[in-house]
């Protein structure tokens, strides 16, 4: 049995782009498991869809998990990193955005969640983040990374080394 996982910076980014291709691998019979960086804290959204919902994350997970069961995904997992926002907004200066968080630790979070999951391929961002955006572009940093040291058996982690065949 196959497993692909997408690593992701934000709820939607699973739908734009490469939704077709992961409902497609899904309908095949792929385990298809998707982990997002942050909950798009950052992200604005009309005060009347906010009814029901504590805040403009709680909203975004929900349409994820949403979005996730219509793509027909194994799985969703969050890395708890905060929305960075856009390039020079004031939500890049909030210590808890993704893009202020010491690379090597995310990445050795994702690292277990890879050993835990034991994809064959992983898919993330490109380098520029597609256009540009600051969580795209450190999810890819982070993804890199995480795809070598999940493999790294001097990685120090509870699980065994686990290496995906591709990035």
């Amino acid at each position: 049995n196959h497993t692909l996982l997408a690593v992701l910076a934000h709820p939607d980014d699973e739908s734009f782009g490469m939704g077709g291709t992961l409902a497609h691998y899904a309908r095949n019979g792929t385990k298809v498991f998707l982990i997002t960086a942050t909950r798009g804290e950052a992200g604005t959204v009309d005060p009347k869809m906010l009814v029901g919902f504590d805040s403009v994350a709680d909203l975004r997970e929900s349409e994820l998990r949403c979005a996730a069961e219509s793509l027909g995904l194994s799985g969703v997992y969050f890395l708890d990193c905060r929305d960075s926002g856009m390039p020079g907004s004031v939500d890049n200066q909030n210590p808890a955005a993704l893009i202020n968080q010491p690379l090597e630790s995310v990445a050795g979070k994702l690292a277990n969640l890879i050993r835990q999951i034991k994809p064959q391929v992983v898919i993330t961002h490109d380098p520029i983040g597609g256009y540009k955006h600051p969580d795209h572009i450190q999810t890819h940093k982070i993804t890199l990374r995480a795809f070598h040291l999940a493999g790294d058996a001097s990685f120090k982690s509870d699980l065994e080394p686990f290496q995906p065949a591709k990035l």
